[in-house]
């Protein structure tokens, strides 16, 4: 099976080796996350996913993995932008329905 390149955040330049190798990378692509969602190009839900999504590839990681303070730096990076993304959530107004005459 291929591997697949998933789309995490539009400007956030790979530095060293290919795929997510340091902590700096981590910082911008959620960073860049959290932009995006509060530019509208993303909503909350996709925004959320992304970031549960990097935590997963933290996880799992060679690169993260065999380094367990990186691997724990990068979770508390992501778990900081998840709390920055949940208190920028504005709530849609619901509409009043008005009931029809009959």
């Amino acid at each position: 099976m291929a591997r697949q390149n998933i789309y995490l955040g539009k400007s956030v330049p790979d530095v060293g080796k290919p795929g997510l190798d340091s902590i700096k990378e981590v910082s911008g692509i959620c960073k860049s996350i959290v932009r995006d969602y509060k530019r509208g190009k993303i909503g909350y839900r996709t925004a959320m996913s992304r970031l549960n999504l990097m935590e997963l590839i933290i996880a799992r990681d060679s690169d993260f993995t065999f380094n367990a303070r990186k691997e724990r730096r990068g979770r508390v990076i992501v778990e900081k932008y998840r709390k920055k993304l949940k208190s920028g959530r504005t709530r849609k107004k619901k509409s009043k329905r008005r009931k029809k005459r009959r």
